[in-house]
């Protein structure tokens, strides 16, 4: 098919949104300045563009931060929505008063900011709680394909998982599939050369190896002649999941991926965002750098900075810098996995893990070129080499660079155990096949979100899903019970929560 994934599409919306509220502060601003002069140019708006310009990013960042940009935000209680709407405004109002308080000359006066206050919190209401209902991505009314037990399991899954995507029926390829779910059956393979009207469905979802059978095939061709979106189950799952299933995962998939990020953002424009954020974020945390330094060198004796190998792009090792946050013989017994309460830590240093303080170093990595600021998280080579073993495709992280922070680091909660690192490999392969600059700067926003309310520890229906995939396959779910019994010897600690030491 031609024309944007409905994965591109969804972020194009959310980017959207971000600029609408955006421009709002900036135009609030200026209606308020007409209102009161009651003349359309005022030249002290014009010296107040740097105020209007920081709360232009200060309130639909705090907005995606609250989740309300989010296609699950109709399911966020009224009071969670409300308090970050009210909030999102508060920070924006103090800032501009801030802002306009440090350079006198700049000043609007109050009249202006009342006004432009009143417009700005009609324009965003209106944004948030009547556009969603009136404009949006379109929700997919979709019949799922199903030749075995699987396909009729992945379809309920998918069924209960999103509000963006309403599976309605199955369509079986034979008569011997013999269904045992919940799910309206809407037709089998002989009554398919109907019109798809009759189904009243969008989207037909499909596995790659219906893609292959002579029978088959003709009939979605002319489905898709007619209008019809012929959409796989991993692709339905990155858009209801944003991961996509390891039992999905084909050799067709991987190379369809390997292709999505052109080499032109891979080489230059991924890089130019690295050097700007890494320096960016040197100079508003050196203050928190110094304390960290200042912290170590009180409360422990040894060197300040801890250095580690790590596998980088291409499977290249490089040595990752971190504030040092164990006592010096925290693998006296070998290496282990960081936990949360490791008892290798000391008072000081987890105090530098709990506030990311101990990963600031890590910014000298990515000005290096060893690191990207968002991508997979680098692994020791000791690790990587147990874990290729029972992961399937785990060796395709090293296809891209690594990252400070990445797309597993902040949408799952816990890396507690083998079924997590799994599950946080499947996050990555979604973030490898769509990564790009926009998707890069919201994770930087989910980063925030996660440091600020101490972790993302709540299991999500999303979570829950991606667990249930495993179930499809019975020699994962073998492989997976196999692995997890010799796990011990090389992860004998649970695996770190967000943004530490996984």
């Amino acid at each position: 098919m031609t024309g944007p994934s409905p994965v591109s599409r969804s972020l194009l919306f959310t980017a959207f949104r971000f600029v609408f509220d955006g421009l709002l502060v900036p135009t609030a601003v200026l209606l308020g300045a007409a209102w009161r002069f009651e003349t359309w140019f005022s030249p002290k708006v014009v010296a107040y563009a740097p105020a209007m310009l920081v709360g232009a990013l200060v309130l639909p960042s705090l907005s995606y931060i609250g989740g309300l940009y989010s296609h699950m935000a109709p399911r966020i209680e009224c009071w969670g929505r409300a308090r970050w709407f009210m909030l999102s405004l508060a920070v924006t109002l103090l800032v501009l008063l801030g802002m306009g308080s440090v350079d006198l000359d700049a000043r609007v006066g109050r009249g202006v900011l009342m006004y432009g206050f009143i417009v700005l919190l009609l324009g965003y209401a209106a944004h948030h709680f009547l556009l969603p209902r009136r404009v949006g991505v379109n929700r997919l009314r979709a019949a799922c394909i199903v030749s075995g037990e699987d396909d009729e399991v992945a379809a309920e899954i998918l069924a209960r998982s999103s509000p963006q995507l309403q599976v309605v029926g199955v369509l079986a390829v034979n008569d011997s599939c013999v269904l045992r779910g919940n799910l309206p059956l809407l037709g089998r393979l002989d009554e398919l050369q109907t019109a798809h009207a009759s189904l009243g469905v969008n989207t037909i979802l499909v596995r790659d190896r219906h893609l292959v059978m002579p029978s088959l095939t003709p009939v979605l061709r002319r489905w898709r002649y007619q209008g019809v979106e012929i959409m796989s189950l991993a692709d339905a799952c990155e858009i209801v999941l944003q991961a996509v299933p390891l039992t999905l995962v084909t050799e067709s998939w991987l190379f369809r991926a390997s292709s999505q990020s052109g080499l032109l953002y891979i080489k230059k424009l991924k890089r130019l965002f690295d050097i700007i954020t890494a320096l960016f974020f040197l100079v508003i945390l050196w203050p928190a750098l110094l304390l960290g330094i200042i912290l170590v060198k009180l409360s422990s004796p040894g060197p300040v900075f801890f250095r580690q190998p790590r596998m980088g792009r291409q499977g290249r090792e490089f040595v990752i810098f971190k504030l040092r946050s164990m006592r010096l013989d925290a693998e006296k017994d070998g290496p282990q996995w960081s936990s949360e309460k490791d008892n290798r830590v000391f008072p000081a240093g987890a105090f530098l893990r709990r506030y990311r303080i101990d990963e600031i170093p890590q910014l000298f990595n990515i000005l290096r070129g060893d690191m990207s600021f968002v991508g997979p998280r680098p692994e020791r080579p000791e690790f990587i080499e147990q874990l290729e073993e029972q992961i399937p495709f785990y060796r395709e992280r090293l296809m891209v660079q690594p990252g400070l922070t990445g797309w597993a680091q902040v949408k799952y909660p816990y890396g507690a155990n083998f079924e997590d690192a799994w599950r946080k490999h499947e996050l990555d392969l979604y973030y490898i096949k769509h990564m790009s600059v926009l998707l890069d700067f919201f994770v930087l926003l989910e980063t925030t979100r996660t440091v600020l309310i101490g972790g993302n520890r709540r299991s999500d229906a999303h979570v829950k899903a991606m667990h249930q995939w495993n179930e499809l396959d019975s020699a994962s779910s073998t492989a997976t019970a196999t692995s997890t019994s010799s796990f011990p010897e090389i992860y004998p600690e649970p695996l770190q929560p967000v943004l530490s030491k996984s």
